[in-house]
């Protein structure tokens, strides 16, 4: 009996030189499974919407009016995360001393800038899916909203911790650190620097 190896898996990001820069572009997670329920569950939700609204035009109702912000919340966030599976990238990349991260999506793109000298503890994460996050939740929902608890980096800056590359795993984490350790100060990937 024959026994093959267990195939590699190829990191979900990409290493690219943008004018005279290096910048590490990563992938978000797909999860079939996920991407079929939230594109079925939008389907769904949205011909509530219409029916709700159909309905509030012939005869307000206060309880309808309510459901139907709490209904275009919840839209907005199923379709931002479709969005972010299918075309969103967190590009991280150091601009002289300093890290620079940005998250594109349908054109869009939020960009933050960290002072080299005060980051602190840059290390792998090794918890990068915590408990909630495992399994099908994985490839919901975005890395740049509040209180993102996921990724495969983190580092200290001032009395909080920054989360990077989530849904990546450990070891892609210890690849992209190699990368960004050659460029920002040591002071920043040291641990228990002061």
């Amino acid at each position: 009996m024959s026994v093959r190896y267990e195939e590699t898996k190829t990191p979900q990001f990409e290493v690219e030189n943008v004018s005279g820069l290096q910048q590490i572009s990563l992938k978000p997670p797909r999860n079939s499974l996920t991407t079929l329920f939230l594109l079925a569950w939008l389907g769904g939700w949205t011909y509530g919407g219409i029916m709700a609204a159909k309905q509030l035009t012939s005869t307000f109702q206060l309880f309808v009016a309510f459901w139907l912000v709490a209904w275009a919340v919840a839209w907005l966030w199923a379709g931002a995360s479709l969005a972010w599976q299918f075309s969103g990238r967190e590009i991280l990349r150091v601009v002289g001393s300093d890290l620079e991260v940005i998250y594109t999506v349908l054109g869009f793109s939020k960009r933050m800038l960290f002072r080299g000298a005060d980051i602190r503890d840059f290390t792998v994460n090794s918890n990068p899916y915590p408990d909630q996050y495992r399994g099908i939740n994985r490839g919901i929902g975005l890395p740049f909203g509040a209180g993102n608890k996921t990724g495969c980096l983190k580092f200290n800056y001032g009395s909080r911790t920054v989360y990077l590359g989530a849904g990546h795993d450990e070891a892609e984490g210890q690849m992209i650190l190699g990368l960004l350790r050659k460029y920002l100060p040591t002071t920043a990937t040291r641990a228990g620097s002061a």
